[in-house]
């Protein structure tokens, strides 16, 4: 009787939808050359995608988009949320792994010369999402707003200024000005969570459309009749285990490797930066090209690469897609990934052997280790019966800083909230001396003096004290 209700509710949902065409439609799909692990690369991508969705919503709902509350939101959601570790986890490595599988489906593609027969418009939806997808990297990377975070997206950010006559233009309309500030990070977060989403789901849903109507390329190399499968079961069964062990990977990284989060950012710290690792190549390129030079790995290479792979339906138009009979082709694939991957790992070993750059880094490191292994801290806001808790100031500030800094250092219009300011990395109580001998050094600006010449040493000892004492 339940079996005979629920066949009358199908029939009642196809009579008014159409599912059971849409869903033969999908499991009757024809697969040239039979069922086979190679074929598994774009469901597991659409798979990765739906996750990095389903996760990102979670983490927006604790997220704030704000250079003063961005740190510490993705913090609580690390530390105190129960089960946000693993959200995120799979958010960020999810994102890593994101880029790897489009570019080896793309080399997959390029390799068997899928992108021959009629399928033009298949292979360019293709490079523009591999194009979204280091954009979906690059914007969320800036988000947990940490000292790795900033002083990478500003190298990042660099990079792209140095292209003539755009760079520039270019580069303020990303950062929103000429600094990193909360701006930039609205950007990022309004690109990274509306505008990118949008854009690559609309290139999936024609992604899909332009595969079934040009129909799979199937194997490189077929003798005699071509064989055919159903999608559906062995197809189905090979893409759902490829899915469940991306899955359980990604669960593995984000216990194993939780998602990093440092101290936040301060622009005025002594950082040493380094972009996320997908620029590596990039950064280690402008090595070689110092100066005018410059312009070869920022904007020459990148056109010239995404450009040909782009028209490469229209440059390479023969029939033949078996990549041991077009040896020109498969050489350079293995020499473009090879050398991407070796520049990765040549900037990782030189910057662990420098005798200046490795002890930093690694001293970086251990800060950030460092600030991940403590318990998550509220931010304290200033005002209210939190202003009462606040020891009183000595006189020295009270004369010169009170005015912008606000009676007990809790803000105004004028000046930031001194609440936390020795907390900052790197902020000791001689750090905070040096910044009342030459404020512009630390990168502080108007209208913040340049110094306080009337302060004795003893009267600016007292503000340093005093100082590093708000939490």
């Amino acid at each position: 009787m339940a079996e005979s209700k629920l066949t009358q509710l199908y029939d009642w949902v196809d009579d008014r939808t159409g599912v059971k065409q849409i869903t033969s439609d999908l499991l009757d799909e024809p697969i040239r050359g039979g069922a086979r692990f190679a074929y598994v690369f774009g469901s597991v991508l659409l798979f990765l995608f739906g996750i990095q969705v389903a996760t990102g919503i979670f983490l927006s709902m604790y997220y704030v988009p704000s250079a003063d509350h961005a740190h510490v939101s993705v913090s609580y959601i690390q530390k105190a949320v129960p089960g946000g570790w693993l959200l995120r986890g799979l958010h960020h490595h999810g994102a890593s792994v994101m880029v790897v599988l489009a570019v080896v489906h793309l080399a997959q593609a390029f390799l068997w010369g899928a992108y021959k027969n009629k399928r033009e418009l298949l292979w360019g939806a293709g490079v523009v999402m591999l194009l979204i997808v280091l954009a979906f990297s690059f914007t969320g990377y800036l988000l947990p707003w940490d000292q790795a975070a900033f002083f990478g997206t500003k190298v990042g950010a660099s990079i792209a200024g140095e292209i003539p006559v755009v760079g520039p233009v270019q580069q303020k309309i990303m950062l929103g000005g000429n600094d990193l500030t909360t701006v930039t990070l609205a950007r990022f977060f309004m690109t990274h969570v509306f505008l990118l989403p949008l854009g690559l789901a609309a290139l999936v849903g024609l992604h899909l459309y332009l595969f079934r109507r040009s129909t799979p390329a199937g194997p490189f190399k077929e003798s005699g009749a071509t064989r055919y499968e159903r999608f559906y079961p062995k197809q189905l069964f090979k893409d759902s285990l490829a899915i469940l062990l991306c899955f359980l990977a990604l669960v593995w990284m984000a216990k194993a490797m939780p998602a990093e989060l440092g101290p936040q950012a301060d622009p005025t710290a002594d950082y040493l930066a380094r972009p996320p690792w997908y620029f590596m190549p990039l950064f280690q390129l402008l090595k070689y090209f110092p100066g005018k030079w410059a312009i070869i790995p920022t904007a020459i290479l990148p056109v010239v690469l995404f450009g040909v792979l782009f028209l490469l339906p229209f440059i390479d138009r023969r029939p033949e897609r078996n990549p041991f009979k077009r040896p020109l082709a498969t050489l350079l694939l293995a020499f473009v990934l090879g050398g991407a991957v070796g520049l990765i790992f040549l900037a990782r070993h030189q910057d662990r052997t420098h005798p200046e750059y490795g002890p930093k880094l690694k001293q970086q490191e251990e800060e950030m280790k460092e600030y991940f292994a403590k318990p998550f801290e509220p931010q304290i806001i200033g005002g209210g019966d939190v202003a009462a808790k606040i020891p009183d100031p000595p006189k020295a500030y009270a004369e010169s800083c009170a005015a912008c800094h606000g009676d007990k250092g809790e803000g105004s219009p004028i000046g930031p909230a001194m609440l936390g300011v020795a907390s900052k990395p790197r902020r000791t109580k001689e750090d905070l001396l040096k910044i009342l001998d030459d404020a512009t050094a630390y990168g502080l600006k108007e209208p913040m003096p340049k110094s306080f010449p009337k302060l004795s040493p003893e009267e600016k000892q007292q503000i340093a004290d005093w100082l590093a004492k708000l939490k």
